[in-house]
């Protein structure tokens, strides 16, 4: 089976054009899925992520899966952030420092995944912090990822990926995974099975909520990075099933998408055009950032 991947962005487009292709595969088994990039205009790196939830299923039902007609530029960057080694592709220098590897953590990885952190997030053009509000804002990303590990029972692992993008002064970082989804949980938790994809995302979102047990810290592990987004005037993505949730300095919305994307995945939108200077308030006085 031929599946034309079109373009794909760090947008609600994107997403459901990557959802449109789980659900156009989701019956296959045994099969050979060829992933067409002929038709691909652009292809933003830090969605490898996501789109490889589409392929974790496929291969987990024993499809073989591979890409073709990739255009250069697009070859060459999935090249780079080291995608296409899934595909046996060889990987070219980054030299430039502008990805963010694509890796796929086991669910127990956590320990590895703070050490990508260390290893990539430097740099990339990520305003100023103080080493408190650093260490606090690498904190929030790993609850995203142990989130994702407690929850999303995701037999493939937790997939990761980012990239920065010097001439539109941003840098995207992504975690995907090919599990249950929010709203299974949700709804197991919640004991109401009529929950919609975004109300369940909204009822994660909220404080103090979490399908957690024991003294575990719950919640999306959000609050931080949504306040500094709001001052960095980046982006927050959510999407989870039929749910997509977008939060900006300037909008905080819901729109149940067109089609069923196979897991969950949350991409962080840095404003690397942003000057200022960042700490935690509790440098100051209490525990926001200021």
């Amino acid at each position: 089976m031929r599946v034309n991947i079109g373009t794909i962005k760090s947008n609600g487009d994107g997403f459901n054009r990557i959802a449109s292709i789980a659900e156009n595969t989701k019956a296959l088994l045994w099969d050979s899925v060829e992933l067409d990039f002929s038709n691909c205009s652009f292809f933003e790196a830090n969605m490898a992520a996501p789109l490889y939830t589409v392929i974790a299923r496929l291969r987990a039902e024993l499809n073989d899966v591979s890409a073709s007609n990739l255009p250069a530029d697009i070859e060459r960057i999935l090249k780079k952030n080291h995608f296409l080694t899934l595909f046996n592709m060889e990987t070219l220098p980054d030299t430039n420092q502008t990805t963010l590897p694509f890796k796929i953590f086991k669910l127990t990885a956590g320990e590895q995944f703070s050490d990508y952190l260390d290893l990539y997030m430097n740099g990339k053009g990520i305003p100023q912090m103080s080493a408190a509000l650093t260490k606090r804002f690498r904190q929030s990303l790993f609850e995203i990822f142990q989130n994702a590990a407690s929850h999303s029972k995701s037999i493939s692992g937790i997939f990761v990926c980012g990239q920065f993008y010097p001439q539109k002064h941003r840098l995207d970082f992504t975690i995907a995974d090919a599990g249950i989804g929010i709203r299974e949980n949700v709804r197991r938790y919640t004991k109401n099975p009529r929950i919609s994809s975004c109300n369940a995302i909204n009822w994660a979102l909220t404080e103090g909520h979490t399908t957690k047990t024991g003294n575990q810290p719950g919640g999306l592990g959000l609050k931080l990075i949504k306040d500094f987004i709001r001052m960095n005037e980046g982006k927050l993505q959510i999407v989870s099933r039929f749910g997509y949730y977008e939060f900006t300095a300037d909008s905080n919305s819901f729109v149940k998408m067109d089609h069923d994307f196979p897991g969950t995945s949350v991409n962080i939108e840095i404003n690397t055009n942003d000057t200022n200077s960042y700490c935690l308030k509790s440098e100051l006085s209490n525990n926001d950032i200021f």
